[in-house]
């Protein structure tokens, strides 16, 4: 387009790829949502416009009114409709006064008339901050709790909306534009009906759940929406579907969607682009159109063997597919922190139609390489093989359960790796022939010894030290293994698993024999409340401390009766995975 393109980084994105690939980058300090700073930069460094992504300042109407009076092109939706619709309850009115259908709601205050299971929603937000899903009354006020001080930490704001929720919905969202001349169209549908913590993983483009009627229909609800709120530049109107075929309005999202690759695919537009071209009073073009079918996988730093905490980490070894586009900021030796959102790369996947479209995606899965953190991958890859998802059956409430993989090839290629390279347990072990040569490790959580040598024998082991990698023929089949070292892992890929394994030392510290807990962090995290102190005592499940990392909250519980002997954090502290956070004494009766 001709546009000198300059970026603004946090304290903590001081060394990521954007701020080292654009033409100028200027630092903001420790926060992406300090309003002034970020003009002070557009003025400092002469810019005419601002295109804020798709973060929180996307729909900040502050933000756009700000850049308004600072004389600098804000590229979204004006300020009024930014503040229409960043609040859920003024997306319901708006649909209401279109004639679309929204979601029976409930005030939180009244209790007597839910029909459980209810879904509380952030007021002020979306992303899955701040929800909730609740079945039982009897969960309702904790419920509520969690979800305002994670819509406050998030948003800023604390305030909640109570739904009913769909089961076994479809998530159907309908991109439009509107243009300065009077001119709205919408661009199609996307389905982001896989979700895991009201998130979404798995995004395609066209949904399978809709015929041609009830796409019709859709579509003029979508623009019945924007039309009431003279709407202008790009935005998401979002449905549920329900198993009935009824479809109810959930809320519109003010910029544009970190799916849209899929929309771009199939309709050969760029949509960053057009809203830079509405911004400047240009026209949209007519009648567009889709061509074939796309299918985006979110890839996250997080475990789903684990509830999907968060992994944080180093990048040692990335490597992106070929043949599919790929959007990311990820390289080797970029750092996996707590501060943002665990999503590391969308990976798209394009085909005429959506068996091509899927098994593409299944192979550039298979090709992705991204060793340091635990990460989505095998999980992304179980999904899209799923029957469910190849029949177009995957709906809001589905998530298959993740499967144990045998780490065993994997194992044997990081000990062989050892070998090679002569990464011995301790020095010189080779000179005494009484001293033992096994290798002590941990995978996936659990102790073993290996001893130096063991493999099969139908197994024949070909070494590429420099490039990282070792390759194992067993049975008369070669395949290759990538290995990542740092310190006392090494971080072993194959196209089906990533393994994580830890050398152990030779002579562990026996264990304690006192009889105690310690409540240890399962992710790093911040410290956002203690909820013991000591002497207290507690029982099995009682809540011990609250942590949040990438954006997630998280409660300690105890697994034993006891008391508290000692809290080993502060509020607002940073811990890492692991780290010990409360000690316990166990009772002497129990068993």
């Amino acid at each position: 387009m001709g546009i000198s393109p300059l970026a603004v980084f946090s304290d903590a994105d001081r060394d990521a790829p954007h701020a080292r690939s654009i033409d100028e980058a200027v630092a903001i300090g420790p926060s992406y949502l300090h309003i002034d700073r970020i003009l002070d930069a557009a003025h400092k460094t002469g810019s005419d416009a601002i295109h804020p992504g798709y973060g929180f300042l996307a729909e900040n109407a502050d933000f756009a009114e700000a850049c308004d009076r600072a004389g600098i092109l804000f590229i979204g939706p004006a300020a009024k409709t930014i503040r229409m619709m960043g609040m859920k309850t003024g997306g319901r009115e708006v649909a209401a006064v279109a004639g679309v259908p929204v979601i029976p709601a409930y005030h939180p205050s009244n209790t007597k008339d839910m029909a459980f299971p209810v879904l509380i929603k952030a007021v002020a937000g979306g992303g899955g901050r701040g929800m909730r899903i609740v079945r039982d009354a009897s969960e309702l006020e904790t419920a509520i709790e969690s979800s305002q001080r994670e819509a406050e930490r998030a948003f800023g704001d604390g305030s909640l909306l109570i739904e009913r929720y769909i089961q076994d919905a479809r998530h159907v969202e309908f991109q439009i534009f509107g243009d300065q001349h009077g001119n709205l169209i919408h661009l199609f549908e996307r389905d982001c009906s896989v979700q895991r913590r009201h998130q979404k993983i798995i995004e395609e483009s066209p949904s399978v759940a809709l015929d041609a009627d009830l796409r019709r229909r859709m579509a003029d609800a979508a623009l019945a929406i924007g039309r009431a709120m003279a709407y202008t530049n790009a935005g998401t109107v979002e449905f549920l579907v329900a198993p009935s075929r009824e479809f109810f309005f959930i809320e519109v999202n003010t910029r544009i969607q970190v799916e849209h690759p899929v929309t771009e695919l199939v309709t050969g537009l760029d949509l960053v682009k057009l809203q830079i071209d509405v911004a400047e009073g240009k026209a949209l073009p007519k009648n567009p159109r889709t061509i074939g079918h796309a299918i985006e996988a979110r890839l996250y730093a997080e475990d789903p063997s684990n509830g999907f905490l968060p992994s944080t980490g180093t990048i040692h070894r990335w490597r992106a597919p070929s043949g599919v586009r790929v959007d990311t900021a990820i390289r080797d030796g970029v750092e996996i922190s707590i501060h943002y959102d665990p999503m590391i790369a969308k990976i798209i996947a394009y085909g005429m139609d959506r068996e091509t479209a899927r098994r593409k995606l299944v192979y550039a899965l298979r090709s992705t390489c991204a060793l340091g953190v635990k990460t989505n991958r095998e999980y992304l890859m179980q999904i899209l093989e799923s029957d469910e998802f190849r029949e177009g059956r995957a709906h809001t409430a589905f998530l298959p359960a993740t499967r144990e993989m045998d780490p065993a090839d994997h194992i044997t290629a990081a000990v062989a790796y050892i070998e090679a390279t002569r990464k011995t347990p301790f020095p010189n072990y080779r000179n005494n022939p009484y001293r033992d040569s096994s290798i002590a490790l941990r995978v996936n959580g659990k102790d073993l010894v290996v001893p130096c040598g063991a493999r099969t024998p139908a197994c024949r082991v070909h070494t590429h030290v420099n490039a990282g990698e070792i390759s194992l023929e067993l049975n008369g089949i070669t395949r290759t293994y990538e290995i990542a070292e740092t310190g006392d892992h090494l971080f072993v890929h194959s196209p089906e698993a990533d393994v994580a394994i830890q050398r152990l030392p030779r002579h562990p510290r026996p264990a304690a024999a006192s009889r105690h807990q310690t409540a240890n962090s399962p992710m790093p995290g911040q410290v956002l409340r203690i909820l013991v102190q000591e002497g207290q005592q507690v029982k099995m499940g009682d809540a011990l401390v609250v942590l949040e990392a990438m954006k997630m909250e998280q409660t300690i519980r105890t697994t034993i009766n006891g008391r508290v002997q000692s809290v080993l954090v502060k509020a607002g502290q940073v811990v890492a995975p692991g780290q010990m956070l409360v000690e316990i004494g166990a009772e002497e009766n129990q068993s």
